[in-house]
Order: structure tokens, then sequence, then C-alpha cells
């Protein structure tokens, strides 16, 4: 997974913009981002105005074989991006009981980190899971 070189320390924010918002929140278009980890594993999504804010992880760190392939649409919205520019995260939901919490594989955040422009895309011709538990098999 790319790295954001402005989000490389926990806590700064990164400002992306979603033309089409979030599955849900159509409405809300500008996010920031920010790097919750040294690994790379925890991002956290908040709109501008602080509703929705979403934690994200590498889908790559919970899946290792995860190879999530964008639609010729998708490639068209970010006008046929370098594919080492893109970034993925999956939207994570954290549960009272960690061990049931899960991850979004089917419906990833992809990031533009050239020009900032996000999307959550579905991905619809693969079997990923729409929840999938995020300690699975730990």
């Amino acid at each position: 997974m790319m790295e954001f070189h402005e989000a490389s320390q926990p806590q700064e924010e990164t400002a992306i913009h979603f033309r089409d918002g979030i599955l849900g929140f159509e409405d809300t278009h500008d996010y920031f981002l920010y790097h919750e980890d040294d690994d790379n594993i925890l991002w956290s999504l908040t709109a501008k105005g602080g509703v929705p804010s979403f934690l994200a992880v590498n889908p790559f760190s919970v899946l290792a074989d995860y190879a999530p392939k964008l639609s010729a649409q998708d490639e068209e919205y970010f006008g046929r991006p370098d594919p080492a520019d893109l970034c993925f995260l999956a939207i994570a939901v954290i549960k009272p009981v960690l061990t049931e919490s899960v991850v979004n594989l089917k419906a990833p955040i992809v990031i533009d980190s050239s020009t900032r422009l996000a999307k959550q895309v579905i991905l619809e011709d693969s079997d990923y899971p729409i929840r999938r538990r995020l300690f699975a098999g730990r």
C-alpha cells in the first residue's frame, strides 16, 4: 500500500474529496484522512464538519491475497491513474466484543494520492465479503 507523504506521522491530516460521497453519506464530499499508526494499518476518515467519521484499515493487512480490480468506469472516474498512486482502505466496524469486529472488503475506499480524489467502489466481479472478521484466524 502506498503512503501519503503528507500523512506520514500519526494524526497528521490529508484532505481528500469524494465527488459522489460515501455510500449512505452521498451529500458529504470533503474529508480528512488521519494516519493513526506507524505500520500503515489504521486510518480515520472524518468529514470536514466532523460527522460522519469512519475507522479504516489497510485491507492488505487483513487479507494477504487481497487484489482489488477497478472497473473501467472507476478507472475513468480517476482519469486512468497510475496504479502505484492508488491507496485502498476498508471501512471497519468495531464491535464491543473486539473479535466480532468486521471490515468491508467488497466496497473499499480508493484514493488517488496524486490528486486526492477518492471514491468508495463496489468490486462487482469479486467474492470479497462485506463483513469479514477483522481478527479472523487470530
